[in-house]
This record gives structure tokens, C-alpha cells and sequence, in this order.
């Protein structure tokens, strides 16, 4: 399938040669977004066990998922996000075949500009043209950029999820989407 572009951004999809970069990509993006706020020494756990090499190249190898990275106008990786067929239908939603958005971060430095909306709008193209009824995430309750980002998009929140980091447990929120 072929990428998506604007205003020279370029989402694509992701070959095993990417692993290595989606994975430094991803723990930089994580860092950036939630490093005050996912303090050491959890953190570094959390980096090592979410972005090793070998779980990236899963990611974008494993059957039912893949991952795209958004590449600037100079081809560098500037965003990215991970997708995976599910059997698993949230709360309030109906539907037999759903996609969930595993991970999705853009570099701050190109927030606002139509990229993360780009990404997110291949990322529900690809799901509707393989069947996908329903597309869903669960992002940190206390993230209100991410909420009114998804919000904007038309995800509506449709209920509570736990994230484990450490010893310590978040209580996200589900957003989903009916494609």
C-alpha cells in the first residue's frame, strides 16, 4: 500500500530494516512526552522492555500489525505509530472486526502542522480498506493534549483501561472510533 503525504511529510509503512530506528524514535518520543511525568528508574525499565530492537522488529514483522513512521521533508523519522487487528471490541461499541492503535507519537517540534492527523487518518484508512469497523487506543487520563487531539478527530471516550509503568498503575481512558 502506498504511503500518504502533505505539504512534504510522508507516512509509510515499516520494513524489519526500520527496527533499529523505530525503536530509538519511540523511546525518544516517549521520553519527551511523559519524562517528567514517568520518572527514573521505571523508566529506563519501561524503554528497555517497550523498545528494544527485537519488539519493534515484532511489531512491524507480526502477523495482523503493523507500524508506520512519518518521515519530514529531508526523510528523517519524525512520528510514528503502531496498529494491530484485534478480536477486542471496547465498551459501548459494536462490531466484529477493530484495530487498535498501540502506540502513536509525533515529535513535538512538528505538532500543529496536520501531521498527527495525516498519520492517524492512514492508520484508519489502512484498518477500513482490510474490513476494520472500529479503531481504539487508550491514552493517559492526565495527557489532555492526546485527549483533545483524538477528541478533534472524532474518537469519543468509551472507557477505563490500566497502564502498568513500574509499580505504579494509570488508569487510562479508551477512545474509539467507528470507521
Amino acid at each position: 500500500m502506498p504511503g500518504t503525504q502533505i505539504d512534504e511529510y510522508t507516512v509509510r509503512r515499516c520494513s524489519g530494516d526500520d527496527a533499529e530506528t523505530i525503536a530509538a524514535l519511540g523511546a525518544r518520543l516517549f521520553v519527551q512526552a511523559y519524562g517528567p511525568t514517568h520518572p527514573e528508574p521505571d523508566r529506563s525499565r519501561y524503554l528497555a522492555k517497550a523498545y528494544s530492537v527485537d519488539v519493534i522488529a515484532e511489531a512491524i514483522e507480526g502477523d495482523g500489525s503493523a507500524v508506520f513512521v512519518v518521515e519530514d521533508p529531508e526523510g528523517a523519522p519524525i512520528g510514528y505509530a503502531h496498529m494491530i487487528s484485534t478480536m477486542e471490541i471496547p465498551p459501548g461499541m459494536d462490531g466484529w472486526r477493530a484495530f487498535e492503535i498501540v502506540r502513536f507519537y509525533v515529535d513535538a517540534a512538528h505538532q500543529g502542522r496536520g501531521v498527527g492527523a495525516m498519520l492517524m487518518n492512514h492508520c484508519c484508512n489502512v484498518a477500513r480498506q482490510t474490513g476494520g469497523e472500529v479503531i481504539w487506543l487508550q491514552t493517559w487520563s492526565q495527557a489532555s493534549w492526546a485527549i483533545g487531539f483524538y477528541l478533534r478527530l472524532g474518537f469519543k471516550i468509551v472507557g477505563k483501561k490500566a497502564f502498568y509503568f513500574g509499580e505504579r498503575v494509570d488508569d487510562d481512558h479508551v477512545m474509539a472510533l467507528r470507521l
